[in-house]
């Protein structure tokens, strides 16, 4: 996986400022074969980057693989790519760099042509904290569905502060001229976009292939377990045959397949053969979203963890997905709501998918992946420097930056960017 590239890249030191590349997007387009490619080039502070491809698909890269990029990108060729290398990095020889050279040229070309993969190829190694990497702003955006007035200057304030994915969140029976406006703005302006929904909501084949002709890049729905009874005790009656066809559809289909998968007692049960089931019809990215409660009354009653079980859960989890050879994500741990049931939580989901990622809702405001559900701020209203510095973020940077694993559960992804155990850590009401 590309993963294994970005760690390599990261091999290589900067000798000294001023970085090679200055912060900012940087667009370019490439032809081959009559055919063209536009790239985005997003660089964070710190000199590491984004590369965005045709808005389908894209990789992290660090500092040199920045350099590299942008480059490559520019039509340089490998020999004054290697000058400009060995002008701003030390630490490596001219043979590795040329070695990175070549990655990055394949790097590109990989994510030119992602087939049905998951559209961001590097995005899943949770050792490499998000905000170690000083981001001009969160990667990825969760936004509920609303009318296209109101969605489009939001998506167009979006890429504006430099946030390259979308994902948009489907309600029950999703109005489909709605969601369809969304997925081509994005397209429009360059962006991932995805769509997040059970799949009762989204199991229907004139949906789904306009959907495709606007040219979405991923479904994520819900996948609860692979026994019928138990998926639909939380998804909903039928859903989870809607679920097996939206699978073989996708599959058929070569669009890229999410399957979010609820954590709670009787899910566990069932896991690993849920996983198996799941990479056995091609689904094999996982999001794993874990309930929570304090409450131990609580979490007898309506079947969830309480937080002293977390670090258990998620070894249990983490070790059969790499048995399974699935691709899991984590999403924060949502915190339990007594008021309602856990199948309605359960079919909202979580707030926005990961740590390097905000939920925006229709009226612009913008609200952290974890912590209480406060504003940082209108998109609408603020400009992008004074939300991403706004108190509210400023406490979750301060959170995910800090050391969060400890003996108890050492080596635990769940961990890298906050304790699973901590309340303050979770997707909070």
């Amino acid at each position: 996986m590309a993963v294994e590239w970005l760690k390599n890249l990261f091999g290589v030191k900067r000798a000294a400022p001023p970085m090679a590349v200055a912060p900012g997007i940087y667009h370019a387009m490439q032809e081959a074969g009559g055919i063209y490619t536009r790239f985005h080039l997003r660089v964070e502070r710190d000199g590491s980057g984004m590369l965005i491809a045709n808005a389908a698909a894209a990789a992290r890269l660090s500092p040199t693989g920045v350099l590299i990029a942008k480059g490559l990108l520019d039509g340089k060729s490998a020999d004054t790519v290697l000058q400009d290398l060995v002008a701003n990095f030390r630490g490596a020889t001219a043979d590795m760099m040329r070695a990175d050279i070549a990655k990055v040229d394949a790097l590109i070309t990989q994510i030119t042509t992602p087939g049905d993969t998951y559209p961001v190829f590097n995005l899943d190694d949770a050792a490499l904290s998000p905000y170690n990497a000083q981001l001009i702003a969160p990667l990825q955006a969760s936004l509920p569905l609303a009318e296209p007035e109101k969605l489009t200057p939001i998506l167009e304030k979006l890429w504006d502060a430099g946030i390259p994915h979308v994902t948009l969140l489907a309600p029950p029976n999703p109005d489909t001229a709605h969601l369809v406006r969304a997925i081509e703005r994005a397209e429009d302006l360059g962006m991932i976009a995805g769509v997040r929904g059970r799949a009762s909501d989204l199991w229907d084949i004139d949906l789904l292939t306009v959907l495709v002709q606007a040219g979405v890049d991923h479904i994520t729905f819900l996948y609860a377990s692979d026994d019928p009874a138990v998926h639909d005790a939380l998804c909903g009656a039928g859903d989870h045959a809607a679920a097996t066809a939206l699978l073989a559809w996708l599959e058929e289909n070569q669009l890229c397949a999410v399957a979010e998968l609820p954590l709670v007692q009787t899910t566990l049960f069932a896991l690993n053969a849920t996983l198996q089931t799941l990479m056995a019809q091609g689904a094999d990215n996982i999001a794993f979203v874990a309930y929570v409660t304090t409450d131990e009354t609580l979490a007898e009653r309506d079947g969830i963890f309480v937080a002293d079980a977390m670090p258990q859960v998620a070894t249990i989890i983490e070790e059969t997905a790499v048995e399974t050879q699935a691709r899991f994500i984590w999403d924060p741990p949502v915190q339990h709501d007594p008021a309602r049931s856990l199948a309605e939580q359960v079919q909202d989901g979580p707030r926005c998918s990961g740590d390097v990622a905000v939920r925006v809702e229709p009226d612009g405001s913008v609200i952290p992946p974890r912590g209480p559900y406060k504003s940082a701020g209108n998109l609408l209203t603020m400009t992008w420097n004074d939300i991403w510095n706004h108190e509210v973020f400023r406490r979750y940077r301060e959170r995910v930056e800090a050391p969060t694993h400890c003996d108890i559960c050492p080596g635990l992804a769940i961990c890298a960017a906050d304790c699973p155990r901590e309340p303050a850590g979770w997707a909070q009401l």
